[in-house]
């Protein structure tokens, strides 16, 4: 009955562990939540967003040196 008991206590400490993490990560995202600003989207971002949202889960992708040439960016290094 020795193994038992301990089984209950390590079954019981397990839970106990599992109650606190979920109580620090609650925690950590109410402060995150407070320190990182939230932004104003224009609808036009919004679209933009949704469109690069469907593309990256659809797995189309561009070359970096295409997204360069689009925003007029020169490669550094």
């Amino acid at each position: 009955m020795g193994t038992e008991a301990s089984l209950d206590q390590v079954y019981a400490e397990v839970k106990r562990i599992r109650l606190e993490l979920k109580s620090l990560e609650k925690s950590l995202e109410s402060i995150a939540e407070r320190l990182i600003p939230e932004e104003k989207v224009t609808p036009e971002e919004l679209r933009e967003l949704k469109a690069l949202k469907k593309e990256a889960l659809s797995g189309e992708c561009v070359s970096f040196e295409d997204v360069l040439k689009k925003h007029g960016a020169k490669r550094s290094a």
